[in-house]
């Protein structure tokens, strides 16, 4: 995401395409990252603090990676781009709660 501009093919197959992309890879992210570090006694969905955390770090690492963007040639800021990156973080977080496939636990 922090790659210049002239990088990335010229690809065009829909509108709001560099959305979508956002939207999958911040998804992804937060799916994979609430199963990273969790201790047995903290996998549960009752225990808010754990996965409001989760959601905080998803929402931060959009803001993060967004704000570094206008650094980088030809790359601009996008406040849509943040928001798309929390909304796809949050579908990881409450698509782990549903599907918990993937576990990293930490004994």
């Amino acid at each position: 995401m922090l790659t210049p501009g002239t990088k990335f093919p010229e690809v065009d197959l829909f509108d709001f395409q560099d959305k979508a992309v956002h939207l999958i890879s911040f998804f992804i992210q937060g799916y994979l990252w609430c199963g990273v570090g969790v201790k047995k006694a903290q996998v549960s969905a009752k225990n808010p603090r754990i996965w409001q955390n989760f959601m905080l770090f998803g929402i931060l690492a959009g803001v993060v990676l967004e704000s570094l963007q206008q650094f980088i040639p030809f790359r601009s800021f996008e406040l849509m781009d943040m928001i798309v990156n929390g909304l796809g973080a949050g579908m990881g977080l409450l698509g782990y709660l549903k599907w918990p496939f993937i576990k990293f636990i930490l004994e």
